[in-house]
């Protein structure tokens, strides 16, 4: 798929069942959840859909318009969860669509700078080839899963930031 057709917009309250039938989250509710800064102002939820299909999502991603939680993170806008799904979409140049389009709506609203977290290798190789630069610095990338039991799972993964001067 070469120049695919991505459109991006931001979550709706109607979405949110059709994004846990896209990619379930389960007691977790992380689309709910990323919906829920939405509406706090302090982020920006995107769908991604194909121009030919605008009712199947492709993708999402969030601006999270407050910047990396870690405080050893320098403020600027963060684009956070990216993915493509279902799986066999990825390498087609979905994503990179997406955060060429994440990047003007970071535009748009006058930021200067856009950031990311990195931890596989792989996603780091496509933003050094879209402009991103490895200015650090490692930081923890920490979140919470909940089991079908309701347990919390307390998650730590070493990242490395990334930023790009819009």
């Amino acid at each position: 798929m070469a120049n695919p057709d991505v459109v991006l917009r931001p979550c709706t309250d109607a979405d949110l069942d059709a994004l846990e039938a896209w990619q379930s989250t389960g007691n977790t509710r992380t689309h709910a959840r990323r919906f829920a800064r939405q509406r706090a102002g302090t982020s920006t939820y995107y769908l991604a859909t194909l121009g030919d299909d605008p009712e199947v999502f492709v993708g999402s991603a969030e601006i999270r318009w407050d910047g990396c939680l870690d405080p050893v993170v320098p403020r600027c806008p963060e684009i956070n969860g990216l993915q493509v799904w279902p799986e066999h979409l990825q390498s087609r140049g979905i994503g990179t669509a997406m955060i060429g389009l994440l990047e003007d709506a970071a535009r748009q609203r006058d930021h200067q700078v856009l950031g990311l977290g990195v931890i596989d290798p792989r996603p780091k190789r496509l933003y050094l080839r879209l402009g991103y630069a490895d200015t650090g610095p490692d930081y923890t990338d920490r979140y919470t899963w909940i089991d079908e039991h309701h347990r919390e799972h307390q998650v730590a993964d070493a990242a490395r930031w990334m930023t790009k001067a819009l």
